[in-house]
């Protein structure tokens, strides 16, 4: 078999296009030779991928059946392109990200996922660490971009920031405490049992009792929630589906009036000196309508 690249491009357009003149249009050529493109693969393949019989061509079974494989090579071919160029150009390019403890990484990932398919020849690193640690390695260039939660110290001059929206938080304990088995809590109740918080810097404004545990990871926080080493603040879409595991079945959020008021903003930080501002915008909206749309939905993206 000897296809091309450009005879597969004919076919996926006329396809997609629903006619080889359309498809001509698309591409910038002539209709015959897009005709003859698409004959052509037909010919080295030994099959027949559009009826020709009615006036506009319509894929036959096999054309139906080869489409998305065509598409699928399509795409890796522009993978190799935009890697080679990104090589030869020296456009290569590192994407150094650190993330705050207390920020679930779920959306933050997909993000990441879909920047990569965008931008094949990206590499780089993904760190979860401390607030004020985000700050450092940003303003410092270790990091090209972060992403924060909650109140924000004074900016650095060599760093600019955007809110990317909103967490919804809530409380939880294990059913077994005493908080778990009370119907509604309040801050009193809540200021009598031990807390659990992910770092006394971020979170010295909403420590209640001077009995409390520090972690840096909010999986961990409420797992030890579940366990009955004091309650946690987490993010309510996330505990509300570990709620449903089986394997977590003594984790229950508390109900309690304050819960609706309780939400953080998220911060993209990133440090003046990355130049690649097309994969810094990207990346923003992407966070942004993850974000938007996880706030909307409340209990299934976090």
């Amino acid at each position: 078999m000897n296809w091309t690249i450009e005879q597969l491009r004919a076919f996926v357009t006329a396809a997609e296009k629903g006619s080889f003149s359309a498809a001509g249009r698309a591409m910038g050529k002539a209709q015959s030779v897009v005709s003859t493109h698409i004959a052509m693969l037909e010919d080295s393949i030994g099959i027949e991928l559009f009826d020709r019989s009615s006036r506009s061509p319509v894929l036959t079974e096999a054309g139906r059946a080869l489409l998305p494989e065509a598409n699928a090579v399509l795409r890796q071919s522009h993978r190799f392109d935009s890697c080679a160029i990104a090589q030869y150009s020296g456009d290569a390019v590192r994407l150094n990200t650190v993330v705050c403890s207390g920020v679930t990484f779920q959306g933050i990932s997909e993000c990441i996922f879909s920047l990569s398919e965008r931008f094949p020849f990206l590499s780089g690193t993904f760190h979860i660490v401390s607030l004020d640690s985000v700050w450092s390695q940003v303003s410092e260039g270790k990091a090209q971009i972060g992403i924060v939660l909650g109140q924000l110290p004074t900016i650095k001059s060599n760093c600019e920031m955007v809110c990317l929206g909103q967490m919804r938080y809530c409380l939880v304990a294990s059913r077994n405490s005493a908080l778990g088995r009370m119907k509604k809590v309040d801050m009193e109740e809540l200021s009598h049992y031990r807390q659990i918080v992910f770092s006394r810097a971020n979170a010295h404004s909403y420590i209640l009792n001077s009995e409390y545990w520090e972690v840096n990871d909010v999986l961990a926080a409420i797992y030890w929630a579940s366990l009955g080493i004091g309650w946690a603040a987490v993010p309510l879409g996330l505990a509300q589906r570990i709620a449903r595991d089986e394997s977590m079945h003594d984790l229950v959020v508390l109900d309690m009036d304050t819960v609706a008021l309780m939400t953080h903003n998220i911060y993209l930080v990133w440090n003046n000196a990355f130049s690649r501002r097309d994969i810094l915008e990207t990346f923003c909206k992407d966070l942004k309508e993850y974000y938007q749309a996880a706030f909307e939905q409340e209990n299934n993206l976090f």
